[in-house]
């Protein structure tokens, strides 16, 4: 799916349901070539004489398989990936996709006519593979058009309700922030630390102040979001997207929760600002308004979905940032006071400047129309 000749852009990213990291951080097992082979025997490939394993997946063990029909892209899914309602109701929308023109992977469906091959209890799936570059979020003309297809995808899916896929609850909310603040405090030992203490205190005060305003946006715009749309899912044949892949964490969320990951990800500076947590800085206005003119484009954010973003931006920021302290450090490193005050950094950043935020968000958009 991914093509073999990428480029070196790192990404400054956490999905929505995790870390990314190099490698296959959270695989656990391997399939073999000869049990890849026994998978293939399923599905209408002739003259397999290439099975090279791709190493730059994160969660799944992923496969490029060459053919007398040229090359697919086989997926052993994860063991937390494979709920097959969720995998199912992720194909239709796959193949939603496809239907309405959008570059989505186009599955290969088996000998008995599905997509998803479940065999000795493991869960398989073969996808064309695209040829392609990633998104190098330093041009100009790969941000516009990332910017764009993230639009162009929001629109697609408006009508777009797979039950399986709306039945999880809210991924960002600052009570799940607190949550991982509580378990950091107590890995850290954080009570018997008094300068860690006024840090922590000052991170609960911005918490909860985030949660107050949270209240006010329970009934924003959803969509099944893409749920991991950063560079290394945008594949490029020049300066024009020819795949946007990788749908495993598509879900049911508020549409904003997705265009405040985005920004977060498409916006933040390269090198980072940044030593101690996951984010690189906070985020430069230039970039966010080009990220913003452009996906006003194809989409107007509703005026709540504005006043709600600078909040979506905070939270992510918070939520995930001590959550990948916590993973990353079960215990307390010598600069943890120097991690929680960047942690600050972010969430003070996003607060201070909502006013500004809304305001920018509101005249990149609107200048899409002019």
């Amino acid at each position: 799916m991914k093509s073999s000749s990428r480029g070196t852009v790192q990404p400054y990213w956490i999905g929505v349901c995790g870390p990314v990291e190099g490698g296959n951080r959270y695989l656990t097992r391997t399939a073999t070539e000869a049990g890849l082979r026994r998978v293939l025997e399923g599905y209408a490939l002739a003259g397999v004489s290439l099975l090279q394993r791709d190493e730059r997946g994160f969660v799944n063990d992923n496969w490029i398989v060459g053919t007398a029909q040229g090359r697919f892209f086989l997926k052993h899914r994860h063991p937390d990936l494979c709920s097959l309602d969720i995998i199912q109701a992720q194909h239709d929308l796959i193949n939603h996709l496809c239907q309405v023109g959008f570059p989505a992977p186009v599955l290969v469906r088996n000998a008995g006519g599905a997509t998803l091959s479940v065999v000795e209890g493991e869960c398989y799936e073969i996808q064309r593979y695209i040829e392609g570059m990633p998104c190098d979020p330093a041009r100009p003309e790969h941000l516009a058009e990332a910017a764009v297809a993230l639009g162009r995808y929001h629109t697609l899916v408006r009508e777009f309700v797979p039950v399986a896929l709306a039945c999880q609850g809210d991924l960002f909310h600052p009570s799940l922030a607190r949550a991982n603040l509580v378990r950091l405090r107590q890995a850290w030992e954080i009570p018997k630390e008094p300068e860690l203490v006024h840090t922590t205190e000052r991170l609960e005060g911005a918490l909860d102040d985030l949660a107050a305003r949270f209240d006010g946006h329970s009934s924003l715009p959803r969509v099944v979001i893409h749920g991991d749309y950063y560079a290394e899912n945008l594949l490029f044949y020049g300066d024009r997207i020819v795949g946007i892949v990788d749908y495993d964490k598509a879900c049911w969320q508020p549409r904003v929760l997705e265009l405040a990951t985005s920004l977060i990800y498409f916006a933040s500076p390269r090198p980072a600002r940044l030593t101690r947590v996951i984010y690189p800085g906070v985020l430069d206005w230039g970039l966010l308004s080009h990220f913003l003119h452009y996906y006003g484009h194809m989409v107007f954010p509703e005026e709540r979905e504005i006043q709600a973003l600078p909040d979506y931006i905070a939270c992510i920021w918070l939520q995930i940032s001590l959550r990948c302290l916590l993973a990353k450090y079960p215990h307390r490193p010598a600069w943890a006071r120097e991690a929680l005050e960047e942690v600050l950094v972010l969430g003070d950043w996003a607060s201070a400047n909502a006013s500004e935020l809304r305001d920018l968000a509101q005249s990149s958009v609107r200048s899409s129309y002019v």
